[in-house]
C-alpha cells in the first residue's frame, strides 16, 4: 500500500549520492535502537504467550526429538553460537549481523566496488519518493524515472519501523546546527508523517542511511490534550505534512489529535498551534504565492484558510470528511477540495458559497493534482479504483477522459511530474506506484492540444 507520494525535481537530487557504510559500534547501536522498538510489541503479548506455553506443556526440559525430524530441529536453539549480533523480534528472529561481512561464514562472494555506479542521478532522471505499506514491514521507497529514456525502477529504499500515513520533499536542512559546519546548504530531504506522533526527516542522498536527519516531537503517548508550544509537539498520529517553499524554515502539520503544527526547522520546535477544527486534520497545503496563508481540511467537514500571522481563518463546511485539498495553479483566489462523498468542490476564498461542485467519483475523492505546465487541467483518484482527468477552465468543469485500475484495488493519491506535464503518478492499495502518461489518450491529446504542446 501506497498512502503518500511526492515527485522530486530535475537536478535537486545529489549525482553521485552517498553511500552509508557502518562500522561495528554504529550496527550494534541500530541493532539495540530496533530491539527497544520491538519490546513495545513483544511485551504486550508476552503474557499471553507464557500462559499458552504453560498449558500446551512447553516448559519441560527437552522435547523428545521426532523421528521424522531430519535436520534435527528440535536441537536447533541449542546449537553453537555464532560470534555475530542475534536480532530477536517481529521478521527478524534468529538472524545474525556481521559488522564486517567478511566475518559472515555464509557470504563467499567478494564485495564488488562496481555496485555502488548503480546509484548514479543524471541531471534529467525525477525521483518519486513513495510511504510504503507492504505487510509488516514499512519503508521510503525512491524511484527512478526518466522521461527520454524511459527508465523506471525502484533506486533506493530506507527501512523504517513506524506506519506511514505521509510524506514531504523539502530542500532545507533541519540537522543540527552544532553538527553543521558553516551555513545550511539546500539538500534532498522527505519529511515522514506517522501513526506516532513524532516527524522525521530523512536525508535521501544517502544511501543505506539508518536514522534521520532530524526528529520534531518527542515520544509521547497518545492523548485528547492540546499540544503544547515546544518541542513536545503532537499527541496522535501525523496524518498530513506541508513545507513552506517561501518561509523555507517551516513545515506545517496536521493531526489526528485535531491541532496543526508550525514547526521550526532550524529549532527543531513547535512555533505556533491552531486549533480551528474540531476533528482529525487530514490535509494541508501552503499557499502558492503568500508564505503566510494556510489551507487546511479535516474529518470535521471543513476546509479552512489560515493567516498564520494572526491565527485568524475563514471556514467553509462541504458535504463530507475532506480528503485532499490543493490550490488552484490557475487562480490565487480558488481551491479544491476531495470529500469522502467522493464530489470536487471549487471555492474562491473571497466568497461565501461554493464556485461549482463536481460528482467526481462513487467514493471517496483520495486524491488531487494539477500542474504549472498546463493551466485548467485537473486530475483526481478515488477509492472506485479510476484516475480521471478533467477540463476546468473557466469555472465550467468537464471530464475529459478516466482509466480504471481494477487490480490495484483503493487509489490513495497521485501527483503531476514537475517536469514533464503529462505524466501521472499512482498511489495503490495493490501493486506499488502506478505509472500513467496521460498524453497517450486521444481524448485528453484533443482536449488539450495547444496546452500539451506549450507545456511539454
Amino acid at each position: 500500500m501506497i498512502p503518500s507520494l511526492c515527485w522530486i525535481a530535475r537536478g535537486v537530487a545529489a549525482e553521485e549520492p552517498h553511500v552509508l557504510k557502518l562500522d561495528s559500534d554504529e550496527i550494534n547501536h541500530l541493532i539495540e535502537r530496533t530491539k527497544q522498538n520491538l519490546e513495545i510489541v513483544e511485551n504486550t503479548n508476552g503474557d499471553e504467550s507464557d500462559e499458552e506455553k504453560k498449558e500446551d506443556g512447553s516448559t519441560h526440559e527437552k522435547a523428545d526429538i521426532d523421528d521424522d525430524d531430519e535436520f534435527n530441529m528440535a536441537e536447533y536453539d541449542n546449537e553453537e553460537e555464532m560470534d555475530g549480533q542475534r536480532i530477536f523480534g517481529a521478521g527478524l528472529s534468529g538472524v545474525t549481523y556481521y559488522a564486517n561481512p567478511s566475518d559472515d561464514p555464509y557470504i563467499t562472494l567478494p564485495q564488488l566496488a562496481e555496485e555502488e555506479e548503480g546509484y548514479e542521478i543524471k541531471p534529467t532522471d525525477n525521483l518519486i519518493c513513495c510511504a510504503k505499506l507492504d505487510g509488516d514491514m514499512s519503508n521510503i521507497e525512491i524511484h527512478l524515472w526518466n522521461a527520454d529514456e524511459q527508465d523506471f525502477y525502484v533506486h533506493h529504499d530506507i527501512l523504517i519501523d513506524k506506519f506511514p500515513l505521509c510524506v514531504e520533499w523539502l530542500s532545507f536542512d533541519a540537522g543540527d546546527q552544532d553538527e553543521i559546519e558553516g551555513d545550511r546548504t539546500p539538500g534532498n530531504y522527505i519529511a515522514l508523517g506517522c501513526m506516532s506522533p513524532q516527524i522525521e526527516i530523512w536525508d535521501i542522498d544517502i544511501i543505506d542511511t539508518s536514522e534521520p536527519v532530524a526528529v520534531l516531537g518527542e515520544r509521547l503517548k497518545h492523548s485528547k490534550k492540546k499540544p503544547k508550544i515546544g518541542k513536545k509537539g503532537h499527541s496522535n498520529a501525523v496524518m498530513s505534512l506541508s513545507w513552506n517553499k517561501h518561509s523555507q524554515n517551516i513545515i506545517a502539520s496536521g493531526s489526528a489529535d485535531c491541532s496543526i503544527l508550525l514547526w521550526d526547522l532550524e529549532t527543531g520546535s513547535a512555533k505556533e498551534c491552531l486549533n480551528h477544527h474540531n476533528d482529525k486534520v487530514q490535509t494541508l497545503c501552503w499557499h502558492l504565492a503568500e508564505s503566510t496563508t494556510l489551507l487546511s481540511g479535516g474529518y470535521d467537514n471543513t476546509c479552512q484558510v489560515t493567516d498564520c500571522r494572526t491565527k485568524n481563518s475563514k471556514s467553509w463546511t462541504v458535504d463530507g470528511e475532506v480528503e485532499h485539498l490543493i490550490w488552484d495553479v490557475s487562480s490565487p483566489f480558488s481551491f479544491l477540495a476531495g470529500t469522502a462523498s467522493g464530489n470536487v468542490v471549487c471555492i474562491d476564498i473571497r466568497q461565501e458559497k461554493p464556485l461549482y461542485t463536481i460528482a467526481a467519483h462513487d467514493n471517496e475523492v483520495s486524491g488531487l493534482s494539477m500542474t504549472k505546465l498546463i493551466p485548467g487541467l485537473l486530475a483526481t483518484c478515488s477509492a472506485d479504483k479510476t484516475v480521471k482527468v478533467w477540463q476546468i477552465s473557466d469555472n465550467k468543469p468537464s471530464c475529459v477522459t478516466s482509466r480504471a485500475f481494477p487490480e490495484a484495488g483503493s487509489l490513495h493519491c497521485l501527483s503531476f511530474c514537475p517536469d514533464y506535464a503529462t505524466m501521472l503518478a499512482v498511489g495503490a492499495l495493490e501493486g506499488g506506484l502506478l505509472m500513467w502518461d496521460i498524453a497517450s489518450n486521444k481524448e485528453f491529446r484533443d482536449a488539450f492540444n495547444h496546452r500539451v504542446e506549450d507545456g511539454s
